[in-house]
């Protein structure tokens, strides 16, 4: 190329060995750690630890349908979680073998499954959502050196950002059956996952649009569902391990509909579900 002088300018080309070498390393650097975990010879199989549920819950039912003179207490909604929890345990399990994947002791991998978020928006977010108003107002005023104004602006972010969160919050659990389900895999032996992530999901009704009107309308359904396809999701990125069976693989929808229909088990003890932790999944 010539410059306005006439000089002559040539511009470094990369080499043609370097643009393939440094598409292999984005290749590896996004390549899942389950991709690169040793085939397991005796086939695909998991250990699942048993299924932990934090308890943020306010609202019974939010979690399942009340009998009648039911009370919202503590120990029933701790009782409603452990009943999803013992669901979602057993339905990975009977996932996991329709896809030819066996759920045993003592498998070189295991699988731990906790679900962090149910049914409704977790108390911590609607508090933080008014803080965050309230604080914005508060600053503005300050930064406009006006006690008066950041003292306005802060009670009338306080009326404003209650009402949206609190109204938000029970339109947002009543219209969604929402769900976050953290997974985490450890190989035998080692404190440290080689691989963990959260999922998340806002509704089932993909799976149950061709239920009856009333078992659509069950909340304890809904949320099975919910659950259910988090299942699906976790499964699929399991696909990557080395010799599992592959994400086109799945579980008759019939099989699926009868487990979402099933009768309601008697309430397990629940001793899976734990107080709610602020680093739990995300809605």
């Amino acid at each position: 190329m010539k410059g306005e002088m006439g000089i002559s300018y040539r511009f470094p080309r990369m080499p043609m060995r370097i643009a393939p070498l440094l598409l292999l390393l984005c290749v590896l650097a996004c390549r899942s750690p389950l991709a690169q975990l040793p085939r397991d010879p005796a086939g695909p199989r998991l250990d699942l630890a048993p299924v932990r549920v934090e308890d943020h819950s306010r609202q019974l039912k939010r979690l399942r349908p009340l009998a009648p003179g039911e009370a919202n207490t503590p120990e029933t909604r701790a009782s409603a979680l452990a009943a999803h929890g013992h669901w979602l345990e057993g339905a990975f399990r009977e996932d996991a073998r329709a896809r030819g994947i066996r759920v045993e002791a003592g498998a070189p991998l295991r699988l731990e499954l906790t679900v962090t978020d149910l049914g409704e928006v977790r108390t911590s977010y609607i508090i933080l959502g008014i803080a965050s108003g309230v604080a914005w107002g508060v600053g503005t005023g300050l930064v406009a050196h006006d006690t008066r104004l950041a003292v306005g602006l802060g009670g009338y972010e306080l009326l404003e950002e209650s009402a949206f969160w609190i109204l938000g919050s029970s339109v947002f659990g009543a219209w969604s059956a929402p769900a976050v389900v953290e997974a985490k895999v450890y190989r035998e032996g080692e404190a440290k996952p080689v691989w963990a992530d959260t999922f998340y999901a806002l509704s089932g009704r993909a799976l149950t649009k061709g239920l009856p009107p009333a078992a659509r309308g069950d909340r304890e359904i809904q949320l099975r569902a919910a659950l259910q396809r988090l299942t699906d999701k976790i499964l699929v990125e399991l696909a990557q391990v080395p010799g599992f069976p592959g994400p086109d693989i799945h579980e008759p929808a019939a099989a699926v509909t009868a487990r979402l229909l099933e009768g309601r088990p008697p309430a397990p003890v629940p001793g899976n579900v734990v107080p709610g932790s602020p680093s739990g999944g995300r809605l």
